[in-house]
């Protein structure tokens, strides 16, 4: 062990670099964007299944958006909810320019979440989309810091998630420390323009970027997938992505059960993509507790 205890360092100390200069560099360019003159239309689109217990907090925070009304437009899908999502949603006819999609229909190939993203995408009347849960609420501003993030040569964006504490979760620390490893790897990746990984809740695409790249055509029976796996067919169509880091546009997840990811489903057309993903986001925690135990053991084999 003490033979492999400097290679190791090297190589996990040359991967931080690496990886640390990628957030860095993509966070320096959104950092350079000014406030623009012009509001562009965006379109929010959401998917809900039986999401009755957290369909208030998103709705109230979708009301308090600081955004011209005229220049935005909430869809929701009401995705097969039997729990009575539906007559709820009927009756919140307060939100600005809210869109309520009912879907309850089979639609092969697509199954799942992607097939009633696929509803609302269809619907939409923008040409950028914003993407976020139900069981998410997002900031006041998060349209004005997409606004600003989203230049003309932006095909894609993202940003950052926090995790509300319950009071009975003890290790939220660690949960929002595996979440800042993934979306570091996330924010490198865009830099370097290798798709380690995506978050659904809180990204934002062009229309035009996603009908390029054949939407889920080829991921579209997969359960998951509507964030990572989306982000590898469309990498080749991106002519710039971006990473917010601003809190003005962090989220907040309601349970954090939205990180549940595809990347080690099947996926022939980027399997070599697939497996670095999967290495890279599933093992960087790991390397960092093996990289501290090794460490430990070394020191105490000298003392």
């Amino acid at each position: 062990m003490k033979k492999c205890f400097p290679l190791f360092t090297i190589l996990y100390s040359t991967f931080l670099i690496w990886l640390k200069r990628g957030v860095d560099k993509i966070i320096a360019e959104d950092k350079k964007k000014s406030v623009p003159d012009i509001f562009q239309s965006i379109s929010i689109i959401i998917a809900a299944r039986n999401e009755i217990k957290n369909l208030p907090n998103l709705l109230n925070s979708l009301a308090c958006l600081d955004y011209p009304q005229d220049k935005y437009e909430i869809i929701i899908v009401n995705d097969h909810s039997n729990d009575g999502s539906k007559e709820y949603l009927a009756t919140q006819k307060n939100i600005p320019n809210l869109k309520i999609i009912n879907f309850y229909r089979e639609t092969p190939p697509l199954t799942g979440k992607k097939a009633a993203l696929q509803q609302g995408i269809e619907q939409a009347q923008y040409e950028i989309l914003a993407f976020t849960d139900a069981d998410c609420m997002v900031p006041v501003y998060w349209l004005q810091e997409i606004n600003r993030s989203f230049t003309k040569e932006t095909d894609y964006l993202l940003s950052y998630s926090v995790i509300k504490r319950k009071p009975d979760d003890s290790i939220i620390r660690l949960k929002n420390f595996e979440r800042s490893v993934n979306y570091a790897l996330a924010a490198a990746g865009l830099y370097y323009k290798i798709p380690f990984t995506s978050s659904a809740c809180n990204m934002v695409y062009r229309k035009k970027t996603f009908l390029e790249s054949s939407g889920f055509e080829g991921i579209g029976h997969l359960r998951s997938g509507d964030d990572d796996l989306l982000l590898i067919k469309m990498m080749p169509k991106i002519r710039k992505a971006a990473y917010n880091p601003n809190t003005a546009m962090q989220v907040t997840s309601i349970d954090g059960t939205n990180r549940k990811k595809a990347s080690s489903n099947k996926y022939p057309q980027s399997f070599q993509i697939q497996i670095l993903s999967l290495v890279a986001e599933r093992s960087l925690c790991l390397y960092f507790y093996l990289f501290l135990s090794v460490l430990y053991c070394s020191v105490a084999s000298y003392t």
